[in-house]
């Protein structure tokens, strides 16, 4: 075969190798969004019913931003037992079991009802979700389990539409603890591929049951696919950047040229990566290096173009399973077949007309010279772990809203919890619970008629360690215990403080950062928590037990707004503000209390141009305290219409109804003082 190879493969090879580190392949990168994945799932896991992963191309790495790749985000439910034998059920205990009949496809099983070892009868098909089998078994329905009736159901995942390039696909599934008795003859197959120790692991993550049937199948709502993504995802993260880079650029072939002409099912992501896996059993590792990466990515376009021909593509871990079964067939089939050989007859050509992440050009100009075009040195791509820094963002903010929203002693217990797990997580979200746990103690001191000094030191020196858990938080409501102790001169030190590290590099926890920030990011190597310190600002939340060291508007807004689906996210018996806005309302307070007028009306104008000119996440609490402020400054007309357009916003369960009563009043006594 060698002797067939062009001569320009391996220099092409080393070109393309070098052009894909410049879109977001580089090592450094891929294990940075990597490792930003791993934490997100972490986070999410906490404090949840159903533990929830990323999997997919966002959880591996292989996306791009050209690629513009879904999240796949999946929960299992732990509370359902599901075993493979009757053995190993647990008497007196609801369970199902694995079982299949001459019916069944391979790769997919049904989950008969059982109680201890004995089967259980159908009662109430409707409410229980229980149906008959052909062979009279009591079997748990697949079809619409779990379903969200507001989203758009794709497949067994419930699609969320972000924007016109990103979605979320949910998946709800079952767990197996052991492996499937159906891939048992996988272990047996790989001889150099993966290594044992792998192979150990893979198996010791188990499957999962994904509530879809076969396509072909007459009882596909009734079957459920084996999916052994925990096993895929590892053997993902174990590629080399040879390895890793033929993946992706099969893809972008997948999506560039096959796509158009074949439509969006013939061949899938999961198609390529499965042809990777068989490719990586058969070749010799040595195979896999730089300068045959256009070599092993023709391998596998042989590879699939042999499945095509014989319209069977076998699953990597359950090779009797036709992944090719009611998607590849007849005309689509034809076609396929059809772009496959055009592609390898050009050995390599098509790579210039590759217009993914301007692959392409950015090739060709490399093939004509060997300096780099400044042009292209600009767009390096870093930001495909953009997206990554954005999900993780989001995912500390919940998590935070989540675990702090507890009593005092259940604070104290997480704090101690996040000691012992992992140093990325105790750093980033102990710091924040440390914040929250010194605001509850500031405001149980501040209650009381007769301040005992030593809770109020403690509340101090939580408060001050939890100042540098992101940008913003932290230190704002460190800010704010200062002036509620008429600290006015320490307050404005933190201020300033927050406005010199709030450079246009810092993020919102809900903004995509830019490219610049991104840059920024990679050029000072930071870890994960680091730059969540230093370029991610989180809301400010206020739980009822802070209920002392918050403002009066907030207050209301916390026991009065319900149901503010529109305008607001904070969850019930919480507010939260978007830190912009509570930065320049806690400057307008001191510079209030200092007698600072000039700087005073400064906080107050930057308020109303980040309220009318930003984003915001919770606009009504904005809204909230601009009108406390106008209040606070005698000007109630100005007042009145911003509370009106917070009640046009939100007309039902919204504490601005109050402030306008509040207004009425004191415009009334005003009026009476004035008489």
């Amino acid at each position: 075969m060698e002797g067939n190879i062009p001569a320009y493969y391996s220099d092409v090879s080393l070109r393309l190798f070098n052009v894909l580190d410049k879109v977001g392949l580089r090592e450094d990168i891929r294990w940075k969004r990597i490792n930003m994945m791993l934490l997100r799932n972490e986070l999410a896991s906490l404090d949840s019913k159903f533990p929830r992963q990323i999997f997919g191309s966002q959880a591996e790495a292989t996306t791009t931003p050209g690629l513009q790749s879904d999240i796949d985000i999946l929960a299992y439910i732990p509370s359902i037992n599901v075993r493979q034998s009757i053995q190993s059920l647990e008497t007196s205990v609801f369970s199902y079991i694995m079982v299949s009949d001459a019916h069944t496809p391979p790769g997919y099983v049904k989950l008969q009802w059982m109680v201890g070892y004995s089967p259980l009868p159908v009662f109430n098909l409707e409410c229980n979700n229980h149906i008959l089998d052909a062979l009279g078994r009591s079997v748990l329905c697949s079809r619409n389990f779990f379903q969200n009736n507001q989203s758009e159901r794709h497949g067994p995942a419930d699609r969320k539409v972000i924007n016109k390039s990103l979605s979320m696909d949910f998946v709800t599934a079952l767990r197996v603890r052991s492996w499937p008795c159906q891939a048992s003859q996988w272990e047996k197959r790989n001889i150099n591929y993966p290594s044992q120790a792998n192979i150990f692991l893979i198996k010791e993550t188990g499957a999962l049951l994904v509530p879809v049937g076969h396509p072909l199948s007459p009882e596909s709502h009734l079957e459920w696919r084996i999916s052994i993504s925990y096993g895929e995802k590892l053997l993902v993260w174990q590629f080399n950047s040879t390895q890793y880079k033929c993946y992706v650029s099969l893809k972008m072939i997948k999506k560039y040229f096959v796509k158009p002409i074949c439509g969006e099912k013939a061949l899938s992501s999961y198609h390529c990566k499965t042809c990777v896996f068989y490719a990586l059993q058969s070749t010799p590792s040595s195979l896999w290096q730089p300068e045959n990466l256009l070599l092993c990515v023709e391998l596998c376009l042989r590879t699939l173009c042999q499945w095509v021909k014989s319209g069977y593509c076998p699953n990597y871990f359950i090779p009797e399973e036709n992944m090719f079964d009611g998607k590849v067939y007849g005309h689509i089939q034809v076609q396929l077949l059809a772009v496959l050989h055009d592609l390898l007859r050009q050995e390599g050509r098509y790579l210039l007309r590759l217009l993914c992440d301007d692959i392409g050009p950015r090739l060709a100009r490399l093939c004509q010279t060997s300096l780099f075009d400044s042009v292209y040195q600009v767009q390096d791509g870093v930001e495909s772990i953009g997206f990554s820094i954005y999900i993780l963002a989001g995912s500390i903010q919940t998590a935070h809203k989540s675990l702090a929203c507890r009593d005092l002693g259940n604070k104290i217990g997480l704090v101690k919890k996040l000691c012992c797990t992992q140093k990325t997580i105790q750093t980033v979200l102990e710091m924040l619970c440390s914040s929250s746990l010194g605001s509850d103690l500031a405001s149980q001191c501040l209650a009381q008629a007769l301040i005992d000094p030593e809770r109020l030191d403690i509340a101090h020196e939580l408060l001050t360690f939890g100042r540098s858990s992101d940008v913003t938080s932290g230190r704002l409501k460190l800010a704010a215990f200062y002036l509620m102790q008429d600290k006015f001169v320490m307050a404005e030190n933190v201020l300033h403080q927050i406005q010199e590290n709030y450079t246009y590099h810092v993020i919102d926890y809900n903004t995509y950062p830019t490219k610049e920030t991104l840059c920024d990011i990679l050029e000072k190597n930071l870890s994960t928590a680091e730059f969540v310190r230093q370029f991610i600002a989180l809301p400010v939340c206020y739980f009822q037990s802070e209920i002392h060291c918050m403002p009066k508007a907030l207050i209301l807004k916390m026991f009065l707004s319900r149901g503010s689906h529109i305008i607001d996210a904070c969850p019930s018996q919480c507010a939260c503000v978007d830190p912009k806005v509570f930065l320049h309302y806690l400057e307008y307070q001191c510079y209030f209390r200092l007698g600072k007028t000039s700087h005073k009306m400064a906080a107050l104008d930057n308020m109303l141009w980040v309220l009318f000119n930003k984003h915001l996440e919770y606009r009504d609490s904005a809204l909230s305290l601009l009108a406390s402020c106008l209040m606070q400054e005698g000007m109630y007309t100005n007042a009145w219409k911003v509370l009106c357009i917070s009640m046009w916003l939100q007309n039902e369960c919204n504490a601005a109804m109050w402030q306008i009563a509040f207004l009425i009043n004191d415009a009334f006594k005003l009026l009476r003082l004035r008489q």
